[in-house]
């Protein structure tokens, strides 16, 4: 197992949050550099760490600690994969608004920490908007809890927001509550063929102004490269539904689209899968999120190499590229051509870390945020010590 590229001398598993807490404090008192692990599913995002002693795994802390179907709330321990947390909301007919690509696998702590999100962020808002509360271990094993049980809870400074995509560098997140959803009645998605860049800002802006609310919209390049395949989700009441889906098929022939309406499964389902294999399965792996006409100037402007795929969320600004061949050049030629973005490269080979940074440049001012905020949860900087953006 290695973290960015490198092992650690050790690997431990508490059984308990409290466990976990005796662990880090001995650690950090030891001087002991270490990290956090769940599914293991990001273990290659982030620059390669300074040190690493210890990687401490969350996963058998993984308990439902409170739900209130009725208030939709649930409180469980970050080991808990995705799955395991949608198979209890399940049988209430609630669910989690957390996309994955591997939810098997995937732990709410790794979520936080990540700042996963997927296709439905467009209809339910990011980790940001779902999380209610978080309980961490700070670095020096120090227990601490921000946020609270209900959804109106706004006393104090916003800790649970904080942890979101902080990578394991501010502690170790133990437990969250989350705000969850009703399953809705009734989903189908309309798949337009043949879309290119253009047409595919064209949807997006006639969505809008229909005042159309997708739960999803997505758009995956096709054979070719050129053109994409995209799926507008909608969910809802049946009748609402319906409503949405007639709508969508009269934006196609406006726009002189070819659509096939689709009910969720079958054929949305293997969609589904094309999105996960660009998200999960290559060598390289980048995220470029921007402005979505930026985006979109930038994905018709570049010349991606052979064999690249891509899965587009339009109407969010972000773009998913995976290719079993890339190189630092082509990672810095995207980043200096991209105004106002960001490129991620969330997976690479080994031999182009030296090459590559993670994260790409950070302005000053937020950079100094980020190190003031790092030096006081963690003083020692033992925590995921280099992996986070700038070396913190």
């Amino acid at each position: 197992m290695t973290i960015a590229g490198v092992t650690p001398r050790a690997v431990v598993e508490p059984q308990t949050v409290e466990e976990l807490a005796d662990c880090v404090g001995a650690l950090y008192a030891a001087d002991s550099a270490f990290a956090f692990a769940g599914g293991e599913t990001e273990l290659e995002l982030g620059n390669r760490p300074r040190s690493l002693d210890t990687l401490v795994k969350t996963t058998a802390c993984n308990r439902v600690i409170d739900y209130a179907p009725q208030d939709q709330t649930i409180t469980v321990e970050a080991g808990m994969t995705i799955a395991a947390v949608g198979a209890v909301l399940a049988r209430e007919r609630q669910f989690l608004a957390l996309d994955s690509p591997d939810p098997e696998r995937t732990t709410i702590g790794g979520a936080i920490a990540t700042n996963l999100y997927g296709a439905r962020r467009l209809r339910y808002g990011s980790i940001k908007d779902t999380i209610v509360g978080v309980a961490i271990v700070r670095p020096d094993g120090t227990r601490a809890r921000g946020g609270g049980k209900v959804v109106k809870n706004v006393a104090g400074f916003d800790i649970p927001k904080l942890m979101v995509g902080s990578l394991g560098t501010l502690g170790a997140i133990v437990g969250a509550t989350f705000r969850v959803y009703p399953i809705e009645e009734q989903r189908a998605a309309m798949i337009y063929a043949d879309v290119s860049v253009e047409q595919m800002m064209q949807l997006g802006a006639e969505i809008v102004r229909e005042a159309l609310v997708p739960a999803a919209v997505v758009a995956l390049d096709g054979a070719a490269g050129e053109c994409y395949t995209c799926s507008v989700l909608f969910e809802g009441f049946a009748r609402g539904v319906e409503q949405q889906m007639a709508a969508a098929a009269a934006i196609a022939a406006r726009l002189g689209l070819r659509a096939t309406p689709s009910p969720a499964e079958p054929p949305a389902q293997s969609f589904e899968d094309r999105e996960r294999a660009v998200r999960r399965g290559a060598s390289w792996r980048v995220r470029v999120s921007a402005r979505p006409t930026e985006l979109a100037r930038f994905l018709a402007a570049t010349v991606f190499p052979p064999a690249t795929r891509r899965a587009i969320y339009p109407l969010l600004g972000a773009a998913f590229i995976a290719a079993d061949s890339l190189d630092a050049a082509t990672i810095a030629a995207w980043r200096a051509s991209l105004d106002g973005g960001s490129v991620v490269v969330a997976a690479m080979p080994e031999t182009a870390r030296e090459a590559v940074d993670t994260w790409g440049a950070v302005p000053a001012p937020a950079h100094a945020i980020m190190r003031r905020l790092k030096a006081h949860f963690d003083p020692k900087g033992l925590c995921n010590a280099g992996r986070f953006v700038g070396g913190l």
